[in-house]
């Protein structure tokens, strides 16, 4: 790759990265945890924000949001428009099962291996008879599995949230979900130490004007009838992300003091 290409898709990383975009977007069919002593956030009292340096991340928030209006959102305008659905479905798809072996392993970390046998199973599929990922097989006969990440993981095993963060360029997330980086959830994914760095990072900045571009609704929406994005984010961010975790049976959310 060209040292000018290079430059440019560094600086995109810089810049695509600063929003946490996925903690938002991974509004997905959950799986039945009935099998499992595992129940959602929800039904345990994890539904309530720690926000304990609000003024500091208000701040940051409104660099952030400058970042995504001068550079994401105008990037992530121009991909649809420039681009059929057809494509950007087939890129939605090889996407995801990028990320299946990173849900494999953090399955394996929870020591269920039934899910991670089936996402195993899944990218096998997909990545042969769906040609590379490009399309969905794997969906068709029944192997579907919830995304996992780190952070999952350690809610697994009885780690809360903790206090809300808005971080320069890596945005909303929460001291748990701080570890699901682009960066960090690569270390773990064992494809991308059989594939060139560079195509990691263009794989890591199509995947961030994806998830944009599922956010331009709501962020459009807030933008325009939200007196406050800063709690319109916070609480869509924190709700979304909880309800896609799972932790013990006998778990309890600590309180703010």
């Amino acid at each position: 790759m060209k040292p000018i290409m290079k430059r440019f898709i560094l600086l995109a990383l810089v810049i695509l990265n600063f929003f946490n975009l996925t903690a938002i977007a991974d509004v997905q069919n959950t799986q039945d945890n009935d099998d499992f002593q595992y129940v959602y956030s929800a039904k345990n009292g994890c539904m309530q924000v720690y926000d304990p340096y609000e003024k500091l991340n208000r701040k940051i928030f409104v660099f952030n949001s400058i970042l995504d209006y001068l550079f994401l959102r105008p990037i992530t305008i121009g991909y649809k428009q420039f681009t059929n659905d057809y494509t950007k479905a087939r890129v939605s798809s090889f996407l995801d099962n990028i990320t299946i072996p990173l849900t494999a392993v953090n399955y394996g970390l929870q020591m269920n291996y039934d899910q991670t046998m089936k996402s195993i199973w899944r990218f096998l599929i997909n990545s042969t008879f769906g040609i590379g990922g490009l399309f969905d097989v794997a969906s068709k006969i029944g192997l579907k599995v919830t995304k996992q990440t780190l952070g999952n993981t350690l809610a697994h095993y009885g780690v809360g949230p903790g206090p809300y963060l808005v971080l320069p360029f890596i945005g909303a997330t929460n001291a748990r979900d701080f570890t699901d980086t682009v960066f960090t959830n690569s270390y773990l994914n064992p494809i991308m130490y059989r594939v060139h760095r560079n195509f990691e990072m263009v794989v890591s900045s199509v995947q961030i004007i994806d998830t944009r571009l599922g956010l331009l609704p709501f962020t459009d929406y807030i933008t325009r009838s939200s007196t406050d994005p800063y709690i319109a984010v916070r609480s869509a961010m924190h709700q979304n992300r909880e309800s896609v975790i799972a932790y013990p049976k006998q778990f309890k959310c600590p309180k703010p003091n």
